[in-house]
């Protein structure tokens, strides 16, 4: 196992980029210090002093140490990929939950893939895919995506086909990828940089969540989100809704005051980037704090409600 550690490794790199004099005999390099007895330390061992010849030498041991060139350094990969170059598989920046989203794909785009024969229990309706992220990214580019519907909860993702959607949002259901927010078993890290890498394809990125406001403040912080999926009755016939049987719990609404915080400060007409909101979103989230709103994907299901597409942001 390599001994010299991530940060020493880059501390080295980055003195030997610029081939310092002199660097400060800090504890890190007091540690390197030890370990190869390479510079030489001022008498108050306030500096260690480094020649080109130390350089190059450094760069060897780190070598040998960790496998890597110092001059060269990228960690940001999977561990499987920093296993071919270093014993210590662990400075990869990528864990194996990062590189790794769970989706799946409308009816139209799964026959696109898998072709016209595709057997009932690979369905789109009955399966998901576990995809490495770079494999997601070139399956976007590959069926020219355009729409990308993240979902909230495990269920509702397994299930979203079996929604009722409203005649304007149905197209955008029958051409999307559906991606898991992440939770539990499957981590949000992986989606988290999926959405970092398809943010130059210009895919509309929608999201899925409860109708409270911690879905909604996932919504609104979801990388490239700028729309959401709600009931439609929210928009049009808010007091219908609420007036449906054992559809809104008040007590889980109550559980969630950071998440509501958050939603009035970005929603305040005093708020930085105020403007940037539509007023159907802003009086979205006025209704919820008013009337104490959390109605969960389940719900929705259970109770058939049709479901909208709501602009978040202008």
């Amino acid at each position: 196992m390599a001994s010299v550690s991530q940060s020493q490794l880059q501390l080295l790199g980055r003195a030997a980029k610029q081939q310092l004099p002199r660097v400060a005999f800090n504890a890190s390099w007091k540690k390197l210090y030890q370990i190869w007895q390479i510079g030489e330390p001022d008498g108050a061992e306030k500096y260690l002093y480094l020649t080109s010849k130390d350089y190059a030498l450094l760069r060897k041991m780190a070598h040998i140490d960790s496998g890597l060139d110092i001059l060269s350094l990228d960690f940001d990969v999977p561990r499987d990929q920093m296993a071919q170059q270093s014993a210590n598989e662990k400075y990869a920046n990528i864990s194996p939950e990062a590189d790794y989203v769970l989706i799946k794909l409308a009816p139209q785009l799964a026959r696109y893939i898998m072709g016209d024969a595709i057997p009932h229990i690979l369905s789109a309706q009955h399966s998901a895919l576990r995809l490495k992220v770079d494999t997601a990214v070139a399956l976007c580019q590959q069926l020219k995506l355009s729409q990308l519907i993240v979902v909230e909860n495990l269920d509702s993702f397994d299930n979203l086909f079996a929604y009722s959607f409203t005649p304007e949002l149905q197209p955008i259901i029958d051409s999307c990828m559906v991606l898991y927010r992440g939770s539990h078993d499957y981590s949000p890290a992986g989606r988290k940089r999926f959405l970092r890498l398809i943010e130059p394809m210009h895919i509309n990125v929608i999201a899925f969540t409860d109708l409270d406001p911690a879905g909604l403040m996932i919504a609104n912080t979801l990388n490239g989100c700028r729309s959401m999926i709600v009931p439609q009755q929210a928009l049009s016939s808010p007091n219908e809704l609420l007036a449906i049987s054992q559809i809104n719990s008040v007590a889980d609404f109550n559980k969630q005051h950071k998440q509501l915080t958050y939603l009035k400060n970005v929603s305040s007409p005093t708020a930085e980037n105020a403007a940037a909101y539509t007023a159907q979103w802003i009086t979205l989230v006025n209704w919820i704090s008013h009337h104490s709103v959390s109605i969960k994907q389940q719900h929705m299901l259970a109770k058939s409600l049709s479901l909208s597409l709501l602009s978040i942001k202008l």
